[in-house]
């Protein structure tokens, strides 16, 4: 069943004009005993809007008369309009903005704009996950068939001798350079589907925790059995390369992985247990006795009542030793007591449990399918980037099937795969969501899979520790904005589209913007002069976005989206599957933009002789996920060399966002620009910032219908801004003389902040980049 609904959205990551800033007293700023009255100026210039800039002097001094302040309002409008035209044809000259508005403008009779169906979409979305995920539990399937196959053909051989591949032995050697017992050489590369780790992808290796034999009776006939796996570990992955980890989980201890890995207990893993361990201590002794006591009643009034899951219920304690004796409590309710005193007890009955537990499915063959809460992969801890791969993992049990062994329901083991929601969520492509759309997933009890704003994590120091429950969030917990985080805000009223994803506990949900979010633009050109265009080195596309599949044949995994599509385009690879509505829409957005390569080069040849240029680089973007870029200094003297890199993902495009400059002058009126305020080397670096963003959007009309074709923009260094706003403050119209009051004075602080309520320019070197409101004040 498909459902829609409305709300409003208040998202991190955009901006709007601020509110009045809400100022509190500051003691040092008073004069003569009395407080010194402030003006807070909001202007546009008498051009197009440059930005929504404010506009806050302090300290301007009342007459004792009449109140009036001694400089005039029409002198500080003046100031602004000033500064706003200077920095108005700084950027619209620079960014090459009408250029591109009117190159869009020149092609809107051919253009056409579609209303976006919510609905239809979330249902396409919603096949796709359907079918990518039924892949996977066929994958699963094949291994429980396998795997119960080779185990009935198998006989138990108690002096069974077999090598294998031990995944913490490999590629070990002795003293005499020869390899270890169960160490033999296996070939291992990084494989960036493996999250860049070294494997092997013919083989599959196994691991076994370190109390257990490796050479056990039982673990050698259970590994050698399982060799039956390595075929169909391989096959699946040939036939579906968004598969990553598969393994099979042995009741007699073991785990068999694919691909084969080297496992060794280095830095990086011991570093990982100790994150998981860092905060468990002892506290006390447990209560045992009134707990079970308490567990009994509860699972009694259950049976009584006939309440609960229909399946099999038990009580376990499992405890490192007791200061008491639960034999009061078993006699009390009559219950079979069986303890484990001793460790090497545990692995044998607590298998024995389990196969009585599973012997009503291994009766009936019930394979149940069980998918699993997102999770984070392991390797997030071993790295230091700041990505993030959330997995979910489906699995199945495997049992015996053994006609002497059926009644007492010997469960063999348990095989899954891993999966990672980000290749599931590219089955949501950006470009038909929107400049603020997004999708997300959900589980059957709420909680989220996948959603742009699950931040899990948090920063402590150097070191990225996951927050409490990060895998137990609500959907109402992310549409509002993370205070502690969000550094702008945008209001956006969505709409929001959502559907279940059959044979599967989860559900897919679609947020779409109102206003131009409603609707897509659609362009049209010849391959011919879109491959002209495209084939420009200031040009590349989303790394994210999918184009062209890559990852199904190994000869196009280390192909770059545009080369595979160059490819698919001049048909050289006739195998290549790609979007052709969004490769059809990059070659449009190619021709279009494709003039401003020239203009930029040329504006950079007229300013090279100047001495320090104002501005350092251009650049646009459009809603295919094209990007270009032009430099007007050399690399080497960029103010940020990081923006519009992958480094930097909030200045590109991305699986769940656009850019960040792109978003923001989304929200604005066309042909108006959105001044942002960047540390060159991020927020949480030391230093002041260095470095000013400004960003226009350019809309599309047709048939009264608007949508946002592109964005464009300049990256510019601060000081720039701060030697034009000094000298516009430094006029005063038509008065003889010099100006009565000016910014530079000792009794007057100006200050010009950006669309997020950043401090840009100010007297004092420490002040741009702190926020208005967490500066202090005088009220009046």
């Amino acid at each position: 069943m498909l459902w829609g609904s409305s709300g409003l959205s208040l998202r991190g990551g955009g901006s709007t004009m601020p509110g009045r800033p809400s100022f509190q007293p500051n003691p040092s700023c008073t004069h003569s005993g009395d407080p010194w009255p402030q003006r807070l100026v909001a202007w546009s210039p008498l051009r197009k809007a440059a930005a929504v800039l404010w506009l806050l002097l302090l300290g301007t001094s009342l007459s004792p008369t009449r109140g009036q302040p001694k400089i005039p309002l029409e002198i500080v409008k003046l100031w602004a309009d000033t500064f706003g035209g200077d920095l108005y044809t700084t950027v619209t000259k620079y960014s090459g903005s009408l250029l591109l508005q009117k190159k869009y403008k020149d092609v809107e009779p051919s253009l056409k704009i579609k209303e976006v169906d919510g609905l239809e979409l979330v249902r396409k979305f919603s096949e796709d996950m359907e079918s990518m995920l039924r892949r996977k539990v066929e994958a699963v399937q094949s291994l429980v068939e396998a795997a119960e196959e080779a185990d009935l053909n198998h006989e138990y051989n108690a002096s069974l001798v077999f090598d294998y591949y031990n995944s913490v032995l490999i590629n070990e050697r002795d003293a005499k350079g020869r390899s270890v017992e169960l160490g033999a050489e296996l070939v291992l590369e990084a494989n960036a589907h493996f999250s860049n780790l070294r494997v092997n992808t013919s083989v599959s290796s196994v691991q076994l925790p370190t109390n257990v034999y490796n050479k056990d009776p039982d673990i050698l006939n259970g590994v050698y059995m399982s060799e039956a796996l390595n075929p169909v570990f391989v096959e699946n992955f040939q036939r579906d390369p968004t598969l990553t980890w598969q393994y099979f989980g042995s009741s007699t201890g073991f785990f068999r992985i694919y691909p084969g890995i080297l496992v060794q207990a280095d830095r990086d893993n011991r570093e990982h247990f100790k994150q998981l361990v860092d905060e468990l201590m002892v506290k006390g002794v447990g209560v045992v006795n009134p707990a079970l006591s308490e567990a009994f009643e509860i699972l009694q009034q259950f049976q009584e009542a006939r309440q609960g899951s229909l399946c099999n219920q038990a009580i376990m304690l499992i405890t490192d030793g007791a200061v008491e004796d639960y034999e009061p409590v078993f006699k009390k309710y009559n219950w079979p007591d069986r303890k484990i005193s001793t460790l090497a007890d545990a692995q044998e009955n607590v298998m024995e449990y389990l196969h009585v537990l599973s012997r009503p499915m291994v009766i009936n063959h019930d394979h149940d399918i069980t998918w699993t809460e997102a999770y984070m992969d392991s390797k997030l801890f071993t790295s230091q980037a700041q990505s993030l791969t959330l997995l979910t993992t489906v699995a199945m049990p495997v049992f015996s099937k053994k006609n002497e062994t059926r009644s007492h329901g010997i469960l063999l083991g348990v095989v899954g795969s891993d999966v990672t929601l980000r290749e599931l969520m590219k089955l949501a492509p950006r470009y038909k969501l929107g400049v603020h759309g997004y999708a997300f997933l959900n589980t059957n009890n709420g909680y989220l899979l996948s959603h742009p704003d699950l931040r899990p994590l948090y920063r402590e120091g150097k070191k990225l520790k996951p927050k409490p429950n990060y895998n137990s969030v609500d959907l109402s917990e992310v549409e509002w904005e993370d205070r502690a985080e969000t550094k702008r805000v945008l209001f956006l009223t969505n709409d929001y589209f959502f559907t279940d994803i059959s044979d599967t506990p989860f559900s897919l949900g679609v947020a779409l913007s109102r206003g131009h979010g409603e609707y897509i633009l659609l362009g049209n050109t010849s391959v011919e002069e879109g491959l002209h265009d495209l084939l420009h080195p200031d040009l590349s596309l989303a790394s994210d976005w999918i184009y062209c599949v890559t990852d199904i044949d190994p000869d196009h995994r280390k192909l770059s989206q545009l080369e595979a599509m160059v490819r698919f385009l001049t048909r050289e690879d006739p195998d290549l599957e790609c979007d052709e509505e969004l490769v059809r829409e990059v070659l449009f957005d190619a021709v279009v933009t494709a003039p401003m390569e020239a203009y930029w080069t040329a504006l950079a040849l007229n300013v090279s002789n100047e001495t320090e240029p104002a501005v350092d680089r251009a650049f646009l973007g459009t809603r295919a996920g094209l990007l270009r870029s032009g430099l007007f200094v050399g690399s080497e003297k960029l103010s940020d060399r990081k923006f519009l890199t992958p480094a930097d993902e909030a200045s590109v495009f991305t699986l769940d966002r656009f850019p960040l400059w792109y978003r923001q002058a989304s929200e604005q009126p066309a042909g108006s620009f959105v001044f942002n305020l960047r540390f060159a080397e991020g927020p949480e670096s030391p230093g002041e910032p260095a470095v000013v963003t400004a960003s226009t959007a350019v809309a599309v009309t047709v048939d009264k219908k608007t949508a946002i074709a592109a964005a464009v923009g300049v990256q510019m260094k601060l000081e720039f801004l701060r030697r034009k706003f000094w000298a516009a403050t430094r006029q005063c119209g038509a008065a003889a003389g010099p100006c009565p009051k000016t910014c530079e004075d000792s009794d007057l602080d100006c200050f010009v902040i950006d669309n997020n309520g950043f401090i840009l320019i100010s007297e004092r070197a420490h002040e741009p980049g702190v926020k208005l409101k967490e500066k202090p004040v005088h009220t009046w």
